[in-house]
């Protein structure tokens, strides 16, 4: 009984020697190597990650009603002059609803005209990872940005007296 106690004390001692509480060593650095390239290839980071954790954080201190993407709007329209295509999304909140008509231009950017629900005159703000465009929509509720940067977006439209600014979900233009 002594041989196997000795035993089992001299192989609890080899393995303190490798105990969870070591400081890495070459072999571990190379699994965790490794273990980040099998994600890397199985599940990438989305490309846009970075985009959609700053407007989150850019608008988290905001007092706002956040408008939700109306199922079966985001839809690819074509448009009268050959392969442009159209894309029409609608957002609804308890207090407004926006409509969205983007356009492709020729120089990359797109043209986004809009709509309110009731009509009203706002102030509207177009966030986008190059920067912030202002339009302000009509007494129809009507309002257009001329060229925006393509990739994600997020239209904030703000009251012109009391009440909340509106938010949309990010979008890809």
């Amino acid at each position: 009984m002594t041989s196997s106690s000795s035993s089992s004390s001299s192989s609890s001692s080899s393995s303190s020697s490798s105990s969870a509480d070591a400081p890495l060593d070459d072999l571990d650095l190379g699994l965790l190597d490794r273990i980040r390239e099998m994600y890397q290839a199985a599940d990438p980071m989305p490309a846009d990650l970075p985009e959609r954790i700053s407007f989150l954080l850019a608008l988290r201190d905001l007092e706002v009603e956040v408008a939700r993407l109306t199922a079966g709007q985001d839809l690819l329209v074509p448009a009268a002059r050959g392969t442009e295509q159209s894309r029409t999304i609608t957002f609804d909140s308890d207090s407004l609803t926006i409509m969205i008509r983007i356009d492709a231009n020729r120089d990359g950017t797109v043209r986004v005209d809009g709509w309110l629900a009731p009509a009203q005159r706002r102030e509207i703000e177009i966030k986008t990872s190059a920067d912030a465009l202002s339009a302000s929509s009509d007494e129809q509720g009507r309002f257009a940005f001329a060229q925006v940067p393509r990739g994600i977006a997020q239209l904030i439209v703000r009251p012109e007296g009391q009440g909340r600014s509106v938010v949309t979900p990010a979008l890809v233009l």
